[in-house]
């Protein structure tokens, strides 16, 4: 009976083991995560990948400690741009002893250029990555195309100086046109050039559709990534071109789209493209500079539960992000493409709104610098003047007012003092290298071409007779000073 009953009692246990098991497997999985997580923050770390020459790559880091791994020894895997994990299958490129200043020499080859080097090891049988990701930081050593920047005055008009690139259609004219800078865009002709999430099978998934006028550039799939460099090398290494744009006002999805997830996904997808397309033209013209162009949205913080939240994210949110995708995986030359319109773009009286639909609302806007206007660029030059915003080498970075418009409709006399006025904020601002208007909009309200005194005023700018109009034009403001109306 003793043993009747012993024996169901280990049956019991038995049956209670084997229940409970799936639940440790996953517990002991679990841990194994947790611990794999924890030796990844624990070491992430500093980290830089760079030429050496043309034929070699340096890989250095600087770790707390020598990391514990499975079998003591570093790896260093080759990375696409959209990928941010380490498969389990993945060959490495290298590997050397486990220590705590870890360097490696790799060969250069063309691939290489666009891909990230990600130093790991091998815990509880997993790939753990220990340092962020590093792509190649000095590209424009391997510039064979370069030439010494132009010198140009601070304003000038697009058409003249400034051409669109759209992508696959029209590089042989950008290429003869001789174009100082180019804005580079994606009409979305080429779907192997636009971005899976941007592509028309997805648009259904759309939870907050826009109208999308132009589309995201693809540096998500590999013939992509192909594509979009060949393009933007060729460019470089055979137009006059130094300043190329990459997209328009992309803190928009309307003028950069893909469909909604969330903005931090957006901002990913666009800085994997702009580190392919900065690649690709440095690497050509060791002297050119890549911009990120932003609209005028510059810190309104709208709520989730507001429309406007899934049209756009600030400019200055936007630049926040990127910045740190940037820097994390490697920080390089990028500059800023502002388009600092009148607020609102219909009212070129700006320092007066009496009359103005909303005029109150405008003009705090402005004044909280939650809107950006040729009034208030010191919003925008500021962040940039941060540590954390400089170039790596500790410079501010380079800003253009690669498209500005100032509507006649409250008469030629207000447009002319209003365009002045804007001179006056570039010149003033001495992070500002251009200001480049445009004369294309001949609407009703937003008809921006010059004419009569405009035209005079414009004509006088980098002149001796500009000083005859910064005496008129303030005069009709109604100030002594600029700094009454400009910061």
């Amino acid at each position: 009976m003793r043993r009747k009953t012993c024996r169901r009692l280990f049956l019991c246990l038995l049956a209670a083991v084997l229940l409970m098991a799936p639940g440790i497997r996953a517990e002991a999985a679990k841990s194994k995560k947790t611990a794999a997580k924890a030796l990844n923050e624990a070491y992430a770390t500093s980290a830089k990948s760079a030429l050496l020459d043309a034929a070699t790559i340096s890989y250095t880091a600087v770790l707390p400690g020598v990391p514990a791994s499975d079998d003591g020894i570093l790896y260093l895997y080759e990375l696409q741009p959209y990928e941010y994990t380490i498969s389990p299958a993945a060959v490495p490129a290298a590997a050397i002893p486990a220590t705590a200043s870890p360097a490696f020499t790799l060969p250069y080859n063309g691939a290489r250029l666009y891909t990230k080097l990600a130093l790991a090891v091998k815990s509880g049988g997993q790939n753990v990555m220990i340092a962020s990701p590093q792509y190649i930081t000095n590209p424009e050593l391997l510039a064979s195309h370069t030439r010494a920047r132009q010198t140009r005055a601070l304003n000038s008009i697009q058409g003249a100086q400034f051409a669109n690139l759209l992508v696959s259609n029209n590089l042989n004219g950008i290429i003869a046109g001789k174009y100082p800078t180019v804005q580079i865009m994606n009409q979305g002709t080429n779907q192997g050039m636009t971005n899976p999430w941007s592509r028309p099978a997805m648009f259904a998934a759309d939870t907050h559709p826009v109208a999308p006028q132009y589309y995201m550039l693809n540096a998500s799939e590999p013939a992509g990534i192909t594509a979009l460099a060949a393009e933007l090398s060729k460019c470089a290494a055979n137009s006059s071109t130094e300043n190329f744009i990459v997209g328009n006002e992309v803190n928009v999805r309307k003028w950069n789209y893909m469909v909604w997830t969330d903005w931090d996904h957006y901002v990913r997808e666009y800085a994997q493209a702009f580190r392919v397309a900065y690649n690709a033209v440095k690497s050509q013209n060791a002297n050119a500079r890549v911009f990120v162009c932003l609209d005028q949205n510059w810190d309104r913080n709208r709520p989730a539960s507001h429309a406007e939240y899934y049209e756009y994210i600030d400019g200055k949110d936007f630049l926040e992000k990127f910045n740190a995708l940037i820097s994390k995986e490697g920080n390089i030359d990028w500059n800023v493409a502002q388009h600092p319109y009148p607020v609102p773009l219909t009212w070129a009286k700006f320092w007066d709104l009496t009359g103005c639909p909303d005029g109150a609302y405008m003009k705090a806007q402005v004044a909280s610098n939650k809107m950006l206007t040729f009034q208030n660029l010191s919003a925008l030059t500021d962040l940039l003047q941060t540590k954390k915003m400089r170039a790596p080498s500790g410079a501010v970075r380079h800003v253009i007012l690669s498209e500005i418009g100032i509507t006649n409709a409250q008469g030629v006399d207000i447009q002319a003092a209003a365009l002045y006025a804007s001179y006056v904020a570039a010149r003033n601002n001495p992070y500002v290298d251009e200001i480049i208007y445009t004369q294309s909009f001949s609407e009703a309200m937003l008809d921006t071409r010059f004419s009569g005194v405009s035209q005079s005023v414009y004509a006088s700018l980098g002149t001796p007779a500009e000083a005859n109009y910064d005496a008129w034009a303030k005069a009709l403001i109604g100030i002594t000073d600029w700094s009454q109306v400009l910061r």
